[in-house]
């Protein structure tokens, strides 16, 4: 039978406790960017107000694997990694560790930190309306639809970066310049593979005439038997 809502309450508190401090994180990140241009209209500025608080928030998001490895969500668990290790690898190399002028006051930083940033606030709001019972329908729209826009313009910012820090990269060591090379070419790979998985988890979602499915990543706790 399947577990009690006294067992699988617990579950559902911590998974709605984690997406809405997730996405009050993501809503914070941007209202800091936003509030750069309004006082300064710099974006080279970006990275000093927002860069450390950026990397704490995202490296956070290891949760998100975790939650699908332990099964308390049904996630795939490669697909999560890939998304977060490409950001985190973005977060700590070219930025926190080579500290590349031209990455962190590139325009291409600003561009990612609000793709990344809609998307999560996005992402984390329709995931905890879903464990408190609800399915907007604008919501789900926007969870499933945004992508188009966002994952190119992320992807894309996010190899930018890892370019324009090669240099930096050189000067610390030449494997490490090999290993930031590496990591661009993966993209051309890795890019379209994950897009089209959005495109049919988009299809699955809102395409034909079923009725909007309720997502269990991150969302639904799976209730397993006993």
């Amino acid at each position: 039978m399947a577990k009690s809502t006294s067992s699988s309450g617990p579950v559902t508190a911590y998974l709605v406790a984690y997406n809405l401090a997730s996405m009050a994180s993501w809503a914070w990140i941007l209202y800091r960017t936003a509030l750069v241009f309004l006082q300064t209209g710099d974006h080279t500025q970006v990275y000093a107000q927002v860069g450390w608080p950026l990397t704490v928030v995202q490296t956070f998001m290891l949760l998100d694997v975790v939650h699908s490895a332990l099964g308390l969500v049904r996630s795939p668990v490669l697909t999560n990694l890939v998304q977060v290790a490409s950001r985190i690898i973005i977060m700590w190399e070219p930025l926190q560790w080579f500290k590349a002028p031209e990455a962190t006051t590139s325009w291409f930083l600003t561009i990612m930190i609000c793709a990344w940033g809609i998307t999560e606030v996005v992402r984390y709001g329709y995931y905890a309306a879903n464990l408190l019972g609800f399915q907007p329908r604008l919501l789900t729209w926007a969870r499933y639809t945004f992508f188009y826009v966002l994952y190119p313009l992320g992807a894309s910012s996010e190899a930018a970066i890892i370019y324009y820090s090669l240099d930096a990269a050189r000067d610390v060591s030449s494997i490490l310049y090999g290993i930031a090379v590496v990591e661009i070419l993966l993209y051309f790979p890795l890019f379209p593979q994950m897009y089209l998985y959005m495109i049919k988890q988009r299809s699955k979602v809102l395409g034909g005439s079923k009725p909007v499915k309720r997502t269990r990543a991150h969302s639904t706790p799976i209730k397993k038997k006993i």
